[in-house]
């Protein structure tokens, strides 16, 4: 939801140029090499923004993956099937668009059109998160003259998406891109809405090693081999000792679009998804605008942590952390598969083995993103993208977004996924830039 698009691994192995990673070096869209500036002295930031998505107890990692498991890419519409009047939405339940904020909207639409199928006239629905499933849903179910009740566990609306302000800036800690922008949902908002787009170009890069790529792509074209895909994980394909280049690579291309490493990530995972193409956008007027268009006049009550859903005759009770019972004739439920995995909302009676099962097929993934403000540009103003490949922890910091080359603002946004991002979830803020600056130190050494 927050990554780099599985496209990216496509393109950038199309063309394979000699590039070391100590060379730092890249191929512009002229054809001419970029080398990465060598600066003395890197400036301090004057500000940051960090997330930890695996410490949010809302949230308890990023968006979903799939993991090993019998299920396979069937996974999904077993987590969507109702349950009685308990529905189900997010992103997690979409076979369309997975770990995407347009297949969370689209769950919600899906769920909305099952309520309205089903639900008898005056009929009223309580709605468990505001992310675009939530509201997604919330705004098909109110446009068909139900009742709706939206109860978010945060202080504020919008769930994985979140958008803060850095040097008058939107600073997205959640959902960032629109995946493939043609037959999107989201492009239909953002036209709706009148905001620009960035067409992201992830071809226009600094310090891409595409030896290590390209090897990397040597060994995925095994997968065409595997007999049982939805089973073995993407681990089979790789030598047990990879190089740190290929670790690199690993990351750029698996890592940080899953959130996952090779090992967590069954071999199918790659056969997700059917919805939007095209090329990748970024939102200069922030992904919150189009959040809000969704929701319109959709009053949503904050602080109302769900903490039990029973399924009664005709409908269903929630209670909430503080003690209060809710009741209403149906139940949307579209908290993310990090909170469902955790069990932190109890379900009575207990939820069928079928979709008990499909919650602990899919993973958790996690990827991090650190905002950086600084007073002056130090890096290559024309790149769209930086990428660093450390040969003591291939991995860390290894991407980064031109926030100049975006908003004309002296500002950096790095990401960290799988192993790295976990070793940094528990640390302090000032730690984790402190980390930052010494991989952007080293990379322009």
């Amino acid at each position: 939801m927050t990554g780099m698009t599985r496209r990216w691994f496509l393109t950038a192995t199309g063309a394979v140029v000699v590039a070391g990673a100590t060379s730092a070096c890249s191929t512009d869209a002229a054809g001419g090499s970029r080398t990465m500036p060598r600066v003395s002295s890197l400036p301090e930031p004057v500000a940051s923004l960090r997330t930890s998505w695996s410490t949010d107890p809302f949230a308890l990692g990023s968006y979903s993956y799939l993991a090993p498991s019998p299920l396979g890419v069937s996974v999904r519409k077993r987590l969507a099937a109702p349950v009685g009047r308990l529905h189900f939405a997010g992103e997690a339940t979409s076979h369309e668009a997975p770990a995407t904020q347009a297949g969370a909207l689209l769950s919600g639409r899906r769920a909305a059109t099952e309520i309205i199928k089903a639900a008898r006239p005056g009929e009223h629905v309580i709605v468990v998160g505001s992310g675009f499933s939530g509201l997604g849903c919330a705004r098909g179910l109110t446009d068909a003259g139900m009742r709706v009740t939206v109860l978010e566990g945060r202080d504020r609306i919008g769930g994985r998406t979140w958008t803060e302000h850095l040097d008058g800036i939107p600073a997205e800690m959640g959902a960032s891109w629109i995946h493939g922008h043609k037959g999107n949902p989201l492009t239909t908002l953002l036209r709706e809405t009148g905001g620009r787009s960035y067409p992201f170009d992830y071809d226009s890069v600094v310090g891409r090693d595409e030896e290590a790529l390209a090897e990397l792509e040597a060994h995925m074209a095994k997968a065409e081999d595997v007999e049982h895909p939805d089973t073995t994980p993407v681990s089979a394909l790789l030598p047990r000792k990879m190089s740190p280049a290929l670790r690199y690579a690993v990351n750029s291309v698996l890592v940080q679009e899953y959130g996952a490493e090779p090992g967590q990530l069954a071999v199918s995972a790659e056969e997700e998804g059917t919805a939007g193409q095209g090329g990748d956008f970024l939102l200069p007027d922030g992904y919150d605008r189009l959040l809000d268009h969704v929701r319109g006049r959709i009053p949503v009550r904050t602080g109302a942590v769900v903490t039990r859903i029973a399924r009664t005759t005709g409908g269903v009770t929630l209670t909430l952390s503080g003690g209060e019972s809710l009741r209403a004739d149906r139940c949307v439920v579209t908290v993310p598969i990090g909170v469902l995995k955790a069990r932190k909302i109890t379900f009575e009676p207990a939820l069928p083995a079928r979709k008990r099962e499909a919650i602990e097929a899919l993973g958790a993934g996690l990827l991090d993103k650190l905002w950086l403000q600084f007073p002056s540009v130090f890096w290559d103003k024309n790149a769209d993208v930086i990428e660093w490949f450390d040969p003591t922890d291939p991995g860390r910091w290894s991407m980064w977004v031109n926030g100049h080359r975006v908003f004309g603002k002296p500002v950096l946004l790095g990401f960290n996924a799988g192993r790295p991002a976990q070793d940094h979830a528990h640390l302090t803020d000032r730690q984790v830039v402190d980390s930052a600056m010494d991989a952007l130190r080293r990379m322009h050494a």
